[in-house]
């Protein structure tokens, strides 16, 4: 008996043994590279501890010749998506024993832009264009110091006037600790406006400009902590304050503006997001998917006679796949859940704000709900593609990338609105609408969008816009 309990115990030790080679079957010593060193060349402002946080391999570390490429280009994507670089190129150093040294050169951007302001005070560029309104411009200046201290860390400054005043400040640090794990910013922002949108009526917002100025002054601050372990996923706590103040007409005209017939409304949310983002990348991904959902409560007690408080939940999850040569495909969902059904006309903002469906750009449909989805499948006409201007003499800017695709879209999308105007047709109704468009990708985070699209209404037309559909999302 213990001859057998031997021979079964000799087999099973032989068997995991047999297991873990198995496991590993092709992998000799000399597949196996040791990092020796990491040399960074052309950062100029950026610190390397910041450029080496984005990396998914470090000094010291072993990888095997089969995954040294995928590492590049993972590590390539990461440093691209913090928006510090125009351009990233990696390169290896053979040493004996299996040793190697990586030289990776980066091209920085040009980081501090005092860009005056002259811009539209529209929903979006198609409905200026519709209406051609020139009283409603924008205009001033705005101070954007990125990798401020070369720690990545964000300084914006920003003094519009015009249709809309606003005045704001914000900082942000994303890199601080050992690890470079955690984050905090915290900014003040305030828009006034002389003009507001009043109400909606036959889906399409109504323009009130009362004698008194101004028609209304809206205050907001707010602080957010962010964690993020290692690349792709990120936590972040959000504690915020608004307060909405209008002129005594706006409440008359609409008593349900800021509800009740309040001239003012403030209160303080608290907020929690969770985003998982392993696109390549941020600007026009081509491959990846993201996970983004954002739990907020409005109304935290602090404020005792705030009358709507309200739970919200938020989700979004975009997808994207290469299917052949030059050929993508991506969706794109997101959906919003209220538990409080009856909100002020300026709290229950659904569709054609930040988010639109192709095609019904002119309109808006409020609601505490909504759901909205997009398809896309594209064709890359021009490859991404690097140009060297000669007569700029700023690395800069002398270089530039740009790519052109045209895509076939399909859009839908429904809001909930327990109380809507009986002229509001669209809510509670599914829209859907279709088209193709073309797409214009450039450096410095540009993309600029020409679709003709066409609504369940039968409705068409060529509307313009100037980012990607998902990327304030």
């Amino acid at each position: 008996m213990a001859g057998v309990i031997k021979f079964l115990m000799i087999g099973f030790l032989l068997g995991l043994a047999l297991m873990n080679h198995a496991q590993d079957p092709l992998v000799i010593n000399d597949d196996r590279l040791v990092i020796e060193d990491i040399i960074i060349k052309g950062n100029r402002v950026s610190k390397e501890s910041i450029i080496l946080r984005e990396l998914v391999f470090g000094i010291g570390d072993t990888v095997l010749k089969m995954a040294l490429l995928p590492a590049f280009q993972k590590s390539k994507d990461n440093l691209l998506n913090t928006t510090l670089f125009n351009f990233v190129f990696f390169d290896v150093t053979h040493l004996p024993g299996n040793r190697i040294k990586i030289l990776l050169t980066v091209t920085e951007r040009w980081y501090i832009w005092p860009v005056p302001i002259l811009e539209y005070a529209e929903r979006n560029f198609s409905t200026f264009i519709q209406n051609r309104e020139w009283d409603k411009i924008n205009y001033g200046a705005w101070l954007k110091w990125n990798n401020f201290r070369g720690r990545r860390e964000l300084l914006t400054a920003k003094v519009r006037l015009g249709y809309v005043e606003e005045y704001a400040l914000a900082y942000d640090v994303p890199n601080i600790g050992k690890k470079q794990q955690h984050g905090l910013s915290t900014g003040f922002n305030m828009k006034q406006q002389n003009e507001v949108y009043i109400a909606t009526v036959n889906n399409k917002p109504v323009e009130y400009k009362p004698q008194e100025k101004p028609a209304m002054v809206r205050l907001n601050a707010y602080v957010n902590y962010t964690y993020r372990r290692k690349f792709y996923t990120t936590h972040s706590l959000r504690f915020e304050y608004f307060n909405y103040n209008v002129s005594d007409s706006v409440a008359i005209v609409n008593p349900n503006y800021l509800g009740e017939g309040k001239t003012n409304l403030d209160f303080f949310t608290l907020t929690y997001n969770f985003i998982h983002d392993v696109r390549d990348s941020k600007v026009y991904p081509l491959e990846g998917f993201k996970v983004d959902i954002r739990v907020e409560q409005l109304g935290l007690g602090i404020i005792p006679d705030y009358p709507y408080p309200s739970f919200r939940l938020t989700g979004v999850f975009i997808f994207h796949q290469k299917l052949a040569q030059r050929i993508y495909f991506y969706n794109s969902t997101k959906a919003k859940y209220s538990s409080e059904k009856v909100l002020p006309h300026a709290l229950n903002m659904g569709l054609g704000y930040n988010e639109f469906l192709s095609g019904y750009e002119p309109y808006v449909i409020d609601g505490s709900d909504y759901f909205i989805t997009k398809y896309n499948l594209k064709f890359q006409l021009i490859k991404p593609t690097t140009k060297t201007i000669p007569l700029i003499g700023l690395e800069q800017f002398n270089k530039i990338h740009y790519a052109i695709y045209i895509n076939v879209f399909a859009d839908a999308g429904y809001v909930n609105n327990v109380f809507p105007d009986p002229t509001n047709t669209m809510v509670n109704n599914w829209q859907f609408s279709t088209g193709v468009g073309i797409d214009f990708v450039t450096y410095y985070d540009q993309v600029f969008r020409i679709d003709f699209a066409i609504n369940r209404y039968g409705e068409h037309g060529v509307f313009f816009h100037f980012e990607t559909p998902f990327y304030r999302w």
